[in-house]
């Protein structure tokens, strides 16, 4: 990471910040990777189960202290991951002993105080790798679109729509957040999101949920509500965690039509210097009757390794074996029916 001064056109556009108290910080991560997978699904006649992927972010973020003490943040990431549109985030912190207000296109406090894998990153694999028809090219019933079951900790409705947050000063280890997304002018399916964070120590322990309203009066329109549990312990070893998180979508006409429940627990250990490995595992079923995925079911076990080459660069790889059984649809066909398998992520990540 390096410094630089505010140029004057910067200032002006933030707002005429003092350049004797503000700066900007530029860093960013390039990623290369090597996908592969083997399962039952019935592929397309050509595929090869294995693909190159990259991911760039480049952030750039200003901070500054006032007269008064406040804080001034902006925070600006570009990102290019090689396919479809680029995937920018911006916001503004606002901070002092009230606490601070983000706004911005960021995510929501449900997933940002995670400490499922897919938040944490451990070993710098960009969050859960499935492979597949699981975790890759989302097909009729294998589980990986929104309204199926779980194949991630993911847990979120408003993703990084802008919003604003609220957050409270610690009390005694204890922080409260609160996030409202608007969404838009031809929807009423707003978003909040809540979370209580308890940090003590090696300690922490935290409640969270995110609502989203139906996006209008049809009978068939749903409000979804996720909840979300977590404890984690932390230390020179690394850290151990758990996590349950639910997500159900109920219609205007009071009909439950998704009712998913996950798990996750894992152990992140620093085996040797420079040397990171993990292991964890994730589960989840559907339990609403008038889902099409009722009684489903989906498990997976991962294991990684990083080994902090030197200069910023990492090299890593994870190996998860999944399993989804299909309750009505035993057989595997094209992107439906039971299916399991394994999938290996090879990744190289320079961080400057």
């Amino acid at each position: 990471m390096r410094k630089v001064l505010l140029t004057t056109t910067a200032l002006f556009a933030l707002g005429g910040i003092s350049a004797a108290t503000a700066d900007v910080n530029i860093s960013g991560k390039l990623i290369q990777r090597y996908n592969q997978w083997s399962d039952d699904d019935v592929s397309a006649q050509g595929a090869n189960n294995s693909s190159f992927s990259r991911d760039l972010q480049l952030w750039i973020t200003s901070s500054a202290t006032l007269d008064n003490g406040m804080t001034v943040g902006g925070n600006i990431r570009l990102r290019g991951q090689g396919v479809g549109t680029p995937d920018d985030r911006n916001y503004v912190v606002l901070g002092g002993d009230f606490g601070s207000v983000t706004w911005g296109t960021t995510w929501a406090p449900i997933y940002s105080n995670s400490v499922g894998f897919n938040w944490m990153d451990d070993i710098n694999q960009g969050g859960e790798y499935e492979g597949g028809s699981v975790g890759g090219t989302a097909t009729t019933d294998d589980g990986a679109t929104r309204g199926r079951l779980f194949t991630n900790t993911y847990t979120s409705t408003s993703g990084k729509a802008q919003k604003v947050i609220y957050t409270t000063p610690s009390i005694n280890g204890l922080k409260l957040s609160a996030s409202f997304a608007d969404a838009g002018a031809t929807s009423k399916g707003d978003h909040t999101s809540l979370a209580a964070v308890y940090s003590n120590g090696p300690v922490k322990v935290y409640i969270a949920s995110e609502d989203a309203d139906a996006a209008n009066a049809d009978a068939a329109s749903a409000d979804t509500e996720l909840r979300e549990y977590g404890v984690q312990y932390s230390g020179d070893f690394g850290r151990v965690w758990a996590l349950a998180k639910s997500d159900s979508n109920t219609t205007n006409a009071g009909n439950e039509t998704s009712n998913q429940e996950g798990t996750q627990i894992g152990l992140a250990y620093n085996l040797a210097d420079n040397l990171t490995g993990v292991a964890y595992f994730t589960s989840a079923d559907e339990n609403a009757s008038l889902s099409d995925n009722t009684d489903d079911e989906y498990s997976a076990t991962a294991l990684g390794l990083d080994y902090a080459v030197g200069g910023g660069l990492h090299m890593s790889v994870m190996h998860t074996t999944f399993d989804y059984t299909d309750a009505t649809n035993a057989t595997a066909t094209n992107g439906e029916g039971s299916n399991d398998g394994s999938a290996t992520r090879i990744q190289m990540t320079l961080k400057f």
